[in-house]
């Protein structure tokens, strides 16, 4: 069992080559630009694989870290870094906003999951800060909540200080299991 474990845990670590070596057990991938996001357990990897990097002169990015619970009496939450929070509402209602980092606005859907989206216009030492002014984000993202509270998909954007947009990313879970928010 030692072993598996083992073996486990390095094919889920960095640094990720092509996405084909990323072997977490819950996988988020854009195939078309090598962008994913791996979860083992309570560790979260992200980054760019380096075999999708189109520049050589542009570095490489990779990180790794721990995912939180985050929840409360209101929303069932887990967090990336306080970069990438998503929540569902504990209670039966149709909408709800969250505040307590990136400004989050949750719809339910028709299938009976969920749609986030996050604005965040200022980054801290821990995470995105819940002011948000819409003329200068920085990070904003949607994600979607299937009925099981499971986060199917998520859709990055990143801006620069000039308020042009850098870059997008469009994950979507590619392995059996993804990450619980219940």
């Amino acid at each position: 069992m030692a072993m598996v474990l083992a073996v486990t845990s390095a094919l889920c670590s960095l640094p990720i080559d092509s996405i084909g070596d990323l072997g977490c057990s819950i996988r988020y991938v854009d195939k078309q630009q090598g962008y994913f996001l791996g979860i083992e357990k309570n560790n979260v990897i992200i980054g760019t694989a380096r075999d999708a990097v189109k520049n050589p002169a542009h570095d490489v990015s990779q990180v790794d870290g721990p995912i939180e619970n985050c929840s409360s009496r209101a929303f069932k939450c887990r967090t990336i870094g306080g970069y990438l929070v998503f929540v569902i509402p504990t209670g039966a209602g149709h909408s709800a906003e969250y505040t307590e980092g990136p400004r989050i606005s949750v719809q339910r859907v028709a299938n009976g999951g969920w749609h986030g989206s996050a604005m965040c216009s200022m980054v801290t030492s821990t995470g995105c800060s819940p002011n948000v002014d819409v003329n200068k984000l920085v990070e904003a993202y949607q994600y979607d909540v299937n009925p099981a509270g499971v986060v199917t998909s998520v859709k990055i954007q990143n801006w620069n200080d000039a308020g042009k947009l850098l870059s997008t990313y469009n994950l979507v879970l590619v392995s059996e299991s993804g990450l619980k928010l219940n």
